[in-house]
């Protein structure tokens, strides 16, 4: 569990000195370090999650070009997400990860049933950083139990 805490953390530095890089951009070579994590990215995303005990499915259906930036907010919105979900949602949740576009729209749809975070733990920054994710490119996001048990995360993303 460390080890993959570790390597988490590692690959969120190098997004963010990516995405530092990309607002800095001042039209020089390429950043070594490669692109940004996007949506190509979300299967790495749910097989983790699947070898943490959720039962995950996933779909992607997205038709329109995503830019870079709002690719990346995706990644990280579905990422902080399935994070919440495998260390508050009790064992074995069963998760549902939708991504599509719909009128110009990116839009994303986290939900699970487990039994959600302990009423009396420490809040941390996830659901801040999603929402700040979210913002960076224009778009919202709303996260929230859900009507019968359970969480849901929901972001829309404009990709002009």
């Amino acid at each position: 569990a460390l080890d993959d805490i570790a390597g988490t953390c590692r690959t969120a530095r190098g997004e963010l000195r990516a995405t530092l890089e990309v607002l800095r951009d001042d039209g020089g070579p390429e950043d070594a370090r490669g692109p940004l994590a996007g949506l190509d990215g979300l299967p790495d995303l749910v097989e983790a999650a699947r070898l943490a005990g959720a039962r995950v499915e996933h779909r992607v259906r997205v038709t329109e070009p995503v830019p870079p930036a709002v690719g990346a907010a995706a990644y990280r919105v579905v990422q902080e997400a399935l994070t919440n979900v495998v260390r508050h949602a009790g064992p074995g949740p069963a998760v549902s990860v939708d991504v599509s576009d719909r009128d110009g729209t990116l839009r994303i749809g986290v939900t699970d049933d487990g039994t959600g975070p302990d009423p009396g733990g420490t809040p941390g920054f996830g659901l801040v950083g999603m929402r700040e994710r979210a913002r960076s490119v224009g778009g919202t996001l709303e996260a929230g139990p859900r009507e019968g048990g359970g969480f849901r995360v929901t972001a829309a993303l404009p990709l002009t």
